[in-house]
């Protein structure tokens, strides 16, 4: 089985959600990868739906760019706190930091690093990831 990670990220952030996808296909880590695309935390149902998604999940991913603005992925990671998984913070542009959003105070946060993003992954548990 798959382990499942969250990834949570600006919208406008997409693309490098997609490069993590593509960096664990290459790089054979048995991964699920899910996040929300559509971000609407003033709405009822879709904090009830992203609570769905995160709980199943070993961890989570935070992508942190230039689009990432304090706050802006509240919502996504109140609720993996709450679910108290482990978290992984990722620069996206070591030149274009972003905000490191104050719930990733206690926890790592790294420049992207394929080796570091997997080595995460495997911890999580149940991975035979390979990096």
């Amino acid at each position: 089985m798959a382990t499942r990670v969250f990834v949570i990220c600006a919208a406008k952030d997409e693309a490098y959600f997609l490069r993590l996808i593509d960096q664990a296909k290459s790089g054979k880590v048995f991964v699920e990868f899910d996040h929300m695309q559509i971000k609407q935390p003033w709405v009822p149902h879709w904090k009830a739906q992203c609570r769905t998604r995160i709980y199943p999940c070993e961890g989570a991913i935070v992508l942190i760019g230039k689009n990432t603005s304090d706050g802006a992925l509240g919502w996504e990671l109140e609720c993996a706190r709450t679910f108290d998984i482990p978290l992984l913070g990722v620069h996206l542009d070591a030149r274009e930091r972003g905000v490191v959003p104050k719930e990733l105070a206690d926890h790592t946060v790294i420049e992207w690093n394929w080796l570091e993003i997997a080595k995460f992954i495997r911890e999580l548990g149940g991975s035979s990831a390979s990096a």
